[in-house]
């Protein structure tokens, strides 16, 4: 009989550590509401790199793009996965990822085949790993709880969708085919694809939707001060204009492939294209000084607190850029098992 006792309490014991385990496992850790998980322009550039306190999530350009993280001075290489990456955003207890493993240099996988894309929930303190979308999709961010998202299937095209980051609440948002990159208080602003290409303010929380810019335009960032974009109809000028449309400013006047801005406002980096003399330069907002950092025709333009990292147009070499001299790497980060 008193075996037999031990023996329940021993079990009961062991049922009970397993059901906390198996709490702890499956519970979602949320976010403020204004939590944003990447930059506006990192994410316009592919979302392949998202810094979050003292590390930098990317995707290893050495390694055909695959998940690795790194200290905000490039030391500390760590491999985190064999995914191919993109979209990456990250909060105080996750990193959101496209998978594009459709993509590797050495697959001849479709985009639908199943576990070769997706949205990925990864748990930065052990590698946990949690689909949240199982289809193909193109740019996606992070906003409070919920990520937003490119939604592409062959028969509606590309439209707007969402899934909180618990796997709930999954639908469309928007017919149009929008870049949800930039998201300022509570506000998404996109420049419009299905029927226009203007600057467009969609209220997150309540669906309404109105005009900022009645320009064709691109890539709008909305910060601080204010709103930038590329203007199409003016030579792809980069500008900047205030939340009611007014007082546009002129900010830099050539052709401008692709463009990043310091949080802070500072400096802005930018491609220039379209003629003889291509380069990607730095501006200092502030002073309006603008330098060549590097002749060429380079995309993928991504902004780090230490760093700005950017890529030939043939993707030969990524490069590094570090602010605090201005010197410019080969960014070689290892390729690790």
């Amino acid at each position: 009989m008193k075996k037999t006792v031990i023996f329940i309490l021993v079990l009961a014991l062991v049922i009970g550590g397993l059901s906390v385990l198996s709490y702890y496992s499956e519970k979602v850790y949320y976010n403020e509401d204004d939590t944003v998980g990447n930059t506006a322009g990192n994410l316009y550039n592919g979302g392949l790199y998202c810094e979050i306190g003292d590390t930098i999530y990317f995707a290893n350009p050495a390694d055909d793009g695959e998940f690795y993280s790194m200290s905000s001075d490039c030391t500390n290489v760590r491999k985190l996965s064999t995914d191919k990456v993109a979209s990456l955003n990250a909060d105080g207890h996750y990193v959101y990822y496209s998978r594009r493993n459709y993509a590797k240099e050495d697959t001849n996988v479709s985009i639908f085949h199943f576990q070769n894309t997706g949205i990925y929930r990864y748990k930065r303190k052990n590698g946990d790993l949690a689909m949240l979308f199982d289809g193909a999709n193109a740019v996606s961010c992070l906003y409070g709880n919920t990520i937003y998202y490119q939604h592409y299937d062959t028969k509606t095209a590309i439209q707007l969708h969402k899934v909180d980051i618990d796997k709930k609440n999954a639908g469309m948002v928007n017919t149009d085919g929008m870049v949800p990159a930039s998201v300022y208080n509570g506000i998404l602003y996109y420049a419009g694809d299905e029927k226009d290409h203007y600057i467009h303010a969609l209220n997150l929380a309540t669906g309404s939707n109105s005009v900022i810019v009645y320009n064709n335009s691109r890539m709008p960032i909305a910060m601080n001060s204010g709103i930038y974009y590329i203007a199409m109809n003016d030579n792809y000028s980069i500008y900047r204009v205030g939340y009611d449309g007014s007082e546009p400013e002129k900010l830099v006047d050539e052709f401008c492939f692709t463009y990043n801005i310091t949080p802070d406002e500072r400096y802005l980096f930018y491609q220039i294209d379209g003629g003889d003399d291509n380069r990607i330069v730095r501006l200092d907002l502030t002073t309006g000084v603008a330098q060549t950092i590097m002749d060429g025709n380079f995309k993928q333009i991504h902004v780090t607190s230490q760093y700005v990292f950017f890529t030939d147009y043939d993707d030969s070499h990524t490069y590094a850029y570090r602010r605090a001299d201005g010197t410019v790497n080969i960014f070689e980060p290892p390729v690790l098992e």
